[in-house]
């Protein structure tokens, strides 16, 4: 039922859409829980309670979140597990429809952040809520990256506006390490809790809740030996219960001499655990086992029918000849034991620091990984049936690619991403599904679609690295601003227009397919009106990739604001909006946004166009698209001065100027138009001597690269001069 927010308005029901579990036994934590609270009060956007596997930070979060939810003071509270459910496009739809309060959205991929920054705009308060984020966290330092970096592009940037915005939003997360994307952000957008270690009191409760009796100095001995992790504390507890009748003097200490550091508590987990794996029963070690092999749980449906049922002979192990109930009382105490987690719906999980243990010792598991692949082929329909496009469908043969590979057949694998799934022609070009296909490639030792990697990447704004899978394609760093370099280009098609985006060379070639600035595009920058419709009408004829149609039509968008039918413009974008938001590409959102924000700037509404462009050249900034973050500011300046901000609107026009003048771009045509916009403020401000010297300067300019509007500016220069 919706409450009622303080603003006075109605609030949104919270979506759960995971329900955090409760622990079972919760004490404590009024540390970590009062800064949550402040941050809650505070001006930051990210909490993270940062700890290892079982730390606590999920029954912390569970207890803090009941509190948000019950005083009502938030206008909304999203809740989302990625232990349950990693894909970030299926977070940030969910996010988009439940903010917004429509219905489904029709929008992935990068586009998400637009439309996600749309809807909290508002001012309200809302809180979301991702736990277990380091599901899509690099856990090592290698050549792609550092510890702690995000490795999905969409939720990267999604944490570094929330921690770099200003608005009442925030959310809380948790993860087993900090975040080093928003490393910048710490104390002042972004807070750490450390959420390790129980306090002493607090983990005797927990011993003695299993049953664990002993003098105060027993327990005291026993924790100085195993420390105050909070899993580590409740497996303990539940192995002195199960295996030593409660005694806790009974139990052998290990050397702690070691300092307190994350490696010590490992070895303290991995002891404890060993305790387990040596005095549970050989059936209750072989069900737990096959358990980890699951990464977002199994039901027990499907534990019986892939190893107890006829045929399941060669992966059963010691399950074979098991009946259901041996099964369900197995699992029972696995439970019990708090081993393992039995979820709403009946669906077993298995904590990760539990999991990465067992599947370690685990000898058979490419059998297993293989027979739960022939399980899932039975359940993923058949081919004939043309092409999945549903998230279920879609996260099902995922899961069967995963499992594939773990067994070892990598031929089976490709063949479900080729065939199954619609490889990159379907998955990256129809889907837009650019964060799932790129999960996929990199699970593989050698990938398999070196072109839908090279795709992924350059959607993600990733030129560089894209341009390893395809070094030929040297044309996408004109969105880079890298026209120096390109200007000598082996290419035709990509130093002519490098030159003549530098004013060095009249001649564009006549079509230039899959280049991030084409033609049409080109001739918008010089106002040459009729040379730009006719090459984009052309060029939509001709292409064969439906970027290219996008491109295209974003142009002729463009153009009929330009015509002042800002009415089409409008209905243009809109519908170009469900390819581009559903396709998740960088180069097309940030063009959209420009042309956006023009036209919103055209109809009279300066401060929803100083929104769109302010995300536009966020994205240009991520991805260094150099060129359109010089058109943008230039918008951003225009945005200003309409809203009678002058100072900030010179600040923009400047930063344009400088950034078009950088020796490795020399982006002519942004120059002129960053002179053009600063000559008329400083003509508006009535400072007619200063106007004429940048109006000298933008004709001289224009003279140059025969920018057929020079004589406009002559005429303009010459009426300010007679009124000297």
């Amino acid at each position: 039922m919706a409450q009622t927010s303080p603003l006075g308005e109605q609030a949104k029901a919270p979506k759960v859409v995971h329900p955090l579990p409760v622990a079972p036994v919760f004490l404590g934590r009024e540390a970590e829980l009062d800064a949550l609270r402040a941050f809650w009060r505070a001006g930051d956007g990210i909490a993270s309670l940062v700890g290892l596997g079982g730390a606590g930070k999920t029954a912390t979060l569970e207890r803090f979140l009941r509190e948000v939810i019950a005083s009502g003071e938030a206008d909304g509270v999203l809740v989302w597990s990625f232990y349950d459910d990693p894909d970030t496009n299926a977070f940030l739809k969910t996010a988009v429809e439940y903010f917004s309060g429509g219905g489904e959205v029709e929008a992935q991929g990068a586009g998400w952040f637009y439309a996600l920054k749309q809807s909290l705009e508002s001012g309200k308060r809302y809180l979301l809520v991702m736990d277990g984020l380091e599901r899509v966290q690099r856990a090592i330092t290698d050549a792609g990256g550092i510890f702690g970096e995000l490795e999905d592009p969409l939720l990267r940037g999604l944490l570094v506006r929330l921690a770099s915005g200003s608005g009442r939003s925030k959310a809380v997360i948790t993860s087993r390490f900090p975040i080093s994307d928003i490393d910048r952000w710490i104390d002042r957008g972004y807070k750490i809790i450390d959420i390790n270690q129980l306090d002493e009191e607090a983990a005797i409760f927990v011993l003695r809740s299993h049953g664990a009796e002993g003098s105060r100095e027993e327990f005291s001995s026993l924790l100085a030996s195993y420390g105050r992790h909070a899993l580590t504390t409740d497996l303990l507890g539940a192995v002195i219960a199960k295996f030593n009748e409660g005694c806790v003097g009974s139990v052998d200490l290990i050397d702690a001499a070691a300092r307190d550091d994350a490696e010590l508590q490992s070895m303290r987990l991995a002891a404890v655990l060993a305790m387990f794996q040596r005095r549970l029963s050989e059936q209750e070690i072989a069900l737990l086992c096959r358990l980890c092999v699951f990464r977002f749980g199994v039901t027990l449906d499907s534990l019986i029918g892939i190893f107890v049922s006829q045929g399941s002979e060669g992966v059963s192990g010691s399950l074979q000849g098991a009946t259901p109930e041996l099964v369900t009382s197995l699992l029972d105490g696995l439970v019990d034991a708090h081993l393992v987690h039995r979820e709403i719906g009946d669906k077993f999980t298995v904590h990760p620091a539990i999991r990465d243990h067992f599947y370690q010792i685990f000898r058979d598991s490419a059998a297993v990984h293989g027979a739960i692949s022939q399980h899932l082929l039975s359940l993923s329909g058949r081919p004939g049936v043309g092409l999945p496009a549903g998230k279920d469908a879609l996260d099902l043969l995922e899961e069967l690619v995963y499992h594939a590979l773990k067994a070892g057949n990598e031929e089976q694998a490709i063949e479900i991403y080729a065939y199954r799934m619609g490889g990159n022609e379907h998955l990256n070009t129809q889907l837009g599904e650019y964060t799932r296909t790129y999960r996929i490639l990199k699970a593989f030792h050698s990938c398999p679609d070196p072109g839908a990697m090279y795709y992924c990447l350059r959607a993600f704004g990733r030129f560089e690295e894209a341009l390893k899978w395809r070094k030929q394609n040297r044309y996408i760093r004109l969105a880079n601003g890298r026209l120096s370099e390109l200007a000598s280009d082996p290419s035709d098609t990509t130093s002519r227009l490098a030159q003549f985006l530098r004013g060095e060379n009249g001649r564009l070639p006549e079509r230039a397919p899959d280049s991030p600035i084409s033609p049409a595009y080109a001739f918008l920058l010089t106002g040459q009106i009729d040379d730009a419709d006719r090459s984009a009408s052309q060029e939509l004829q001709l292409s064969m990739y439906h970027d290219d149609v996008v491109r295209s039509k974003l142009v002729l968008a463009e153009l009929a604001r330009i015509k002042g039918h800002a009415d089409r413009a409008n209905e243009q974008l809109d519908e170009l909006s469900k390819w581009i938001l559903g396709s998740g590409s960088h180069e097309h959102l940030c063009v959209m946004l420009l042309f956006r924000a023009r036209l919103e700037l055209a109809q009279g509404t300066p401060a929803r166009a100083l929104s769109s462009v302010e995300e536009g050249i966020q994205i240009a900034r991520e991805a260094e698209f150099k060129l359109w973050e010089c058109e943008l500011l230039v918008v951003q300046g225009r945005c200003h001065e309409a809203m009678g901000k002058h100072d900030e609107a010179m600040m923009s026009f400047e930063e344009a100027m400088s950034l078009a003048r950088q020796p490795s771009m020399r982006f002519v045509w942004g120059e002129i138009a960053a002179l053009s916009a600063a000559a008329g403020i400083l003509e508006k401000e009535g400072n007619t001597e200063q106007a004429a010297f940048q109006l000298r300067l933008l004709a001289d300019l224009q003279n140059r690269v025969f920018d057929p509007r020079a004589k406009e500016t002559e005429k303009r220069l010459g009426e300010m001069t007679r009124n000297l």
